[in-house]
């Protein structure tokens, strides 16, 4: 699965995107970057899947699109 990445998070990742494998929902993908790149876990960001924004855990396809999105700021 490929997730987008956004913002001042690519400087966590050192990239604009990340790939995982066998990631069922996103509570286990978030585990999952959290492990590969501890400096999210104070970093605050919204996970969108399917270009919409998701509050909770959201099972995930194969093919969904997911991205991690730094706040917004309005204007």
């Amino acid at each position: 699965m490929n997730i987008k990445i956004f913002g001042q998070l690519t400087d966590i990742t050192g990239n604009n995107s990340v790939t995982l494998e066998d990631v069922a929902d996103t509570d286990i993908l978030l585990q999952q970057l959290q492990l590969k790149y501890p400096a999210l876990l104070n970093a605050k960001y919204a996970v969108a899947v399917n270009k919409q924004i998701i509050q909770n855990k959201t099972a995930l396809q194969q093919d969904a699109e997911v991205a991690l999105l730094p706040p917004f700021s309005g204007g």
